[in-house]
């Protein structure tokens, strides 16, 4: 299961999400696909792959690929922690 980092301050404007780690003192925009996986969390990758399918009419290797990218960047930024 993927969850938020506590330390994470989100800002919704509009057309896009921020998300910033106050610990670090870094932001990180999110576009449609990743403001819609950050707020279906806390969620698995499956639950989210098939969100990202059903929203954006993907096939499900595209989305995976999709969300394990997002994943990856949302970890390597600690943003999202698995638990």
């Amino acid at each position: 299961m993927w969850r938020g980092n506590e330390d994470v301050l989100v800002t919704d404007l509009d057309d896009e999400l921020v998300l910033m780690h106050a610990g670090r003192s870094e932001m990180f925009s999110l576009n449609a696909a990743g403001r819609l996986l950050w707020q279906a969390l806390p969620a698995s990758e499956e639950t989210l792959t098939d969100l990202l399918r059903r929203t954006f009419g993907l096939g499900d290797v595209q989305a995976r690929s999709d969300v394990r990218a997002v994943l990856h960047e949302l970890v390597a930024r600690d943003l999202i922690r698995k638990g």
